[in-house]
């Protein structure tokens, strides 16, 4: 499993069920692109959908997403689908609505609620921590 995200909480607590690509200093954005990339260039196939939870891509900062390695020479265009869906939904929100200059307590609160989240995933799918 590869875990994709800028939440240092998650980096932090989960970093042992798989491959951390941990993305330092990046925003919600930066990491759909990074999956993005990643499904192009490596061949990853999602196993969480990008837009999981119901926070708006303009009321949060932090972004886990769970996928795989695969062995395949083809891009999964499913995968690739979710993703620029993923993305164009990101770019409406923000074009419509600028995200705050967060305070540190408020941005602790988003990083566990995306926490739980990808928390919530993993026993969805049955992976041990």
């Amino acid at each position: 499993m590869i875990v994709i995200t800028n939440n240092p909480m998650v980096k932090e607590k989960l970093g042992q069920i798989g491959v951390m690509l941990f993305l330092e200093d990046a925003e919600y954005g930066d990491v759909l692109n990074v999956v993005k990339k990643q499904i192009i260039d490596d061949h990853i196939c999602l196993l969480s959908h990008p837009l999981s939870g119901s926070i708006k891509p303009n009321e949060t900062y932090y972004k886990t997403i769970f996928a795989s390695e695969t062995n395949s020479q083809y891009i999964d265009i499913e995968s690739l689908e979710y993703i620029e869906s993923a993305i164009a939904v990101y770019k409406k929100f923000i074009k419509n609505k600028q995200r705050p200059n967060w305070s540190l307590a408020v941005l602790e609160d988003f990083a566990f609620v995306d926490f739980y989240i990808a928390q919530s995933t993993l026993e969805r799918m049955g992976v041990g921590q």
